[in-house]
C-alpha cells in the first residue's frame, strides 16, 4: 500500500537530484545573480533590493561569492533610464535595485539581468532572489558570526535589525554595506565548518523558504526554468480560469516600517447570474513612531496593486490616499524610455477621479493606488469590483496568491448566500454565520478557495 508514495518520493528526488546538477553544473561555468530582498521595505517582488551577490560555479564546484550594495553597481550604468512613474519623485533614474517593479517575478528577473549586464559587463544564468529571514534560520542553526570591526555579534534574532541599524546609521558613510560585504565570506566560513547533522536542517529551511516565496528563482536555460515553474517557486503570477486576487504593496521612500506595519486583507464575494461581485477592504496599521530604531518611525507610503481576472471592472473605491508626487527632474531627450516598461505604463488607464491606475499585467487587470500612513495610524481602502465570470458547474473556485514577503495575520473570504441556491460544500471548510460562509486566518501561502452549490 505504501508502494505508490515510496515511488512518487523517488520520482521526485531524482527530478530534483537532475535540477540541482543542472544548476549548478558538471562542466563549464555557472553564474547566479543573487538578490538580498528586505521585506522590512516591501516590493511586488519580495522587498527592496539594497545588496547583491554573484555566485560562481565551476564543473560542479563553487568557485566564488562575493556580496555588494546595489547601489555601487548602479553607479556603473552610463544611461539614464526614465523610472516607473510612482518611483520618480524619488529617483530621477531606473537601475537594478528598483527593476523588481513587475509582480511577475520572471518579469522582473528578466530586467533585473538586463541591467546587471550594462552595469557589471557580463551576463548571468540566472537570477535567485532571498529573503534575509532566511539568514536568520541558518544562524539560529549555526550558530553566531562575529564581527569584531562592527563591534557586534551577529545571531538569528538581531541579524536584519543590526544590519539595517550599521548601514542607516552606525557605518561607514562612504561604504554603508560594507558590513554586508564582510557577512558573505564569514557566513560561508560558519556554514563550511557546520556539523553535518545541521545540514539537514540548513536543508529544510531552504525547502520552506521555497514554499513561502522566501526564495525565487529565474533561469535562463527553458528547462530549469520550466521545473521552477512547475515547483511553485519561480514566484510567477498565475494563470488560472477561475477567480483570482493578489494583492502587492510597494513600500516608496517609507524607510523599513512595512516591518512596524500590520496588514489584513478581507474579500467579500456575491455571486450572481451575471457575474461575480467582489469588495476587498485592506486594513493597514503603522505600529512605528517611538521605536529605538528611527527606520521604523518614519511614515509609510504604499503603491498598491490588486490583481484580478482580465476584464474585471472597477466599480468603486474609498479610503486611499490622493497625492501629489512630482518627478524630481524633467525627463527629455537626454532620458532613454525602456521598452518593457513603456509597454507596461502606456496600456495603463488612470481613473483621476477615485486615483486608481488600471493596469494589464501578467494576463490579469490590476488596480493600483496609494496609501499613505503616518506612524501610529491606521488606515483601510474598500475597493468594489466585477469579474466577468459565471459559475460552471454550480462550483465558485477562487485563487488568492500571496505576495512574496507579505505576512498577511488576518485574511478573511466571505461568500454571501445566493438567493436561489444552497451551498453544499467548500474546500476549504467555510463557517456559516447568517447568510454568509466565512473563511479566516492567516494568508502564508497561495490558496484556493472552492465553493459547491445546488
Amino acid at each position: 500500500s505504501k508502494l505508490p508514495l515510496f515511488e512518487k518520493m523517488i520520482s521526485e528526488a531524482s527530478d530534483y537530484s537532475k535540477f540541482l546538477e543542472n544548476l549548478i553544473g558538471t562542466r563549464g561555468v555557472k553564474k547566479y545573480l543573487l538578490l538580498f530582498q528586505n521585506s522590512n521595505e516591501l516590493r511586488p517582488t519580495g522587498g527592496f533590493v539594497g545588496s547583491y551577490g554573484v555566485i560562481t560555479f565551476k564543473d560542479g564546484k563553487l568557485q566564488d561569492f562575493f556580496a555588494d550594495d546595489s547601489y555601487n553597481l548602479d553607479g556603473q550604468i552610463r544611461e539614464q533610464i526614465i523610472p516607473p512613474v510612482q518611483l520618480q519623485h524619488i529617483t530621477p533614474t531606473w537601475g537594478m535595485r528598483d527593476a523588481n517593479w513587475f509582480v511577475d517575478f520572471p518579469t522582473s528577473a528578466a530586467k533585473i539581468s538586463w541591467f546587471f549586464k550594462k552595469e557589471a559587463g557580463y551576463e548571468v544564468d540566472g537570477v535567485i532572489a532571498i529573503n534575509p529571514k532566511i539568514i536568520s534560520q541558518i544562524l539560529n542553526i549555526v550558530g553566531s558570526v562575529e564581527m569584531p570591526d562592527y563591534g557586534v555579534v551577529l545571531n538569528g534574532d538581531n541579524l536584519i535589525t543590526t544590519i539595517q541599524d550599521q548601514v542607516e546609521y552606525k557605518g561607514d558613510r562612504a561604504q554603508p554595506k560594507k558590513i554586508v560585504m564582510d557577512l558573505a565570506p564569514a557566513l560561508l566560513e560558519k556554514l563550511y565548518s557546520a556539523e553535518p547533522g545541521k545540514w539537514m536542517d540548513i536543508f529544510n529551511v531552504l525547502v520552506s523558504g521555497l514554499g513561502r516565496k522566501d526564495i525565487l528563482m529565474y533561469f535562463r536555460d527553458l528547462g530549469l526554468e520550466s521545473f521552477s515553474v512547475d515547483k511553485n517557486f519561480s514566484g510567477a503570477v498565475k494563470k488560472t480560469n477561475s477567480d483570482f486576487l493578489m494583492v502587492a504593496f510597494t513600500n516608496v521612500k517609507g524607510s523599513k516600517t512595512d516591518a512596524m506595519t500590520d496588514s489584513s486583507i478581507k474579500i467579500n464575494t456575491v455571486i450572481e447570474k451575471e457575474g461575480v461581485g467582489h469588495t476587498a477592504t485592506i486594513t493597514r496599521k503603522h505600529n512605528g513612531g517611538e521605536t529605538d530604531y528611527g527606520f521604523y518611525n518614519k511614515p509609510n507610503p504604499a503603491f498598491i496593486r490588486v490583481l484580478t481576472p482580465e476584464g474585471s471592472e472597477l466599480l468603486s473605491i474609498t479610503g486611499n490616499s490622493q497625492t501629489a508626487y512630482k518627478p524630481l527632474v524633467n525627463y527629455d531627450k537626454s532620458f532613454k524610455t525602456d521598452d518593457d516598461l513603456f509597454k507596461f505604463e502606456s496600456s495603463a488607464y488612470y481613473d483621476k477621479e477615485n486615483g486608481v491606475y488600471i493596469y494589464k499585467e501578467a494576463g490579469k487587470t490590476e488596480f493600483g493606488f496609494w496609501m499613505v500612513l503616518k506612524p501610529g495610524e491606521t488606515g483601510t481602502v474598500e475597493l468594489k469590483y466585477s469579474v466577468p465570470l459565471k459559475i460552471q458547474n454550480g462550483k465558485y473556485e477562487l485563487l488568492v496568491q500571496k505576495q512574496p514577503g507579505l505576512e498577511i495575520k488576518n485574511f478573511e473570504f466571505s461568500v454571501d448566500k445566493p438567493a436561489d441556491r444552497e451551498i453544499i460544500n467548500s474546500e476549504p471548510a467555510l463557517n456559516k454565520i447568517g447568510d454568509k460562509y466565512i473563511l479566516n486566518g492567516a494568508l502564508e501561502e497561495d490558496t484556493a478557495i472552492g465553493v459547491l452549490f445546488k
